[in-house]
């Protein structure tokens, strides 16, 4: 299953990869003792790649301004939220389940990161999460999501206040 976390964020994007690196592994810090989940980090040059037990994560740094600025521009026509760096995340089917709470977990970290807005997309561009000028707000209007991933106890993971109700 694939997904799209869109961030704003100022640093250059090779910053960001550090970041998510120690928000994946404080996430996971208790199974990471237990030996019960592996994180890697296989960035280079040209992406920021990291994979742990349940989902990898993935940040093209080769990506041309002009991509960026399109980029930029469609999230904000499509969906309101400036956002210049694309994270995509790819879950692993058979441990769904456990891997969206955890990465429910990361976006509350990035969420504390800094008050620029954020996206969260499933692999349709089904907007699910959003934070606009600090606001976070959550789409209900997805029955499928709402009743099996964006529950009330699952949104107390993200650690940040938010709002219901917006579509597309």
């Amino acid at each position: 299953m694939d997904f799209r976390v869109s961030i704003g964020f100022d640093l250059p994007r090779e910053a960001l990869r550090k970041l998510l690196y120690d928000m994946i592994c404080e996430v996971f810090f208790v199974e990471l003792i237990n030996y019960e989940v592996e994180i890697r980090d296989r960035s280079g040059a040209q992406q920021v790649s990291i994979g742990c037990t349940y989902f990898s994560l993935s940040i093209d740094l080769d990506e041309e301004e002009d991509y960026i600025k399109r980029f930029r521009e469609m999230n904000l026509e499509d969906h309101g939220v400036d956002t210049n760096v694309p994270i995509s995340i790819q879950f692993i089917s058979r441990t769904f389940d456990i891997g969206w709470l955890k990465m429910l977990e990361v976006i509350g970290k990035l969420l504390q990161l800094n008050d620029k807005d954020l996206l969260v997309e499933d692999d349709t561009s089904y907007p699910l999460i959003k934070r606009i000028k600090g606001v976070l707000q959550i789409n209900n209007h997805s029955d499928e999501y709402q009743n099996n991933y964006l529950t009330r106890e699952n949104l107390e993971l993200l650690n940040y206040p938010y709002e219901e109700d917006f579509c597309r």
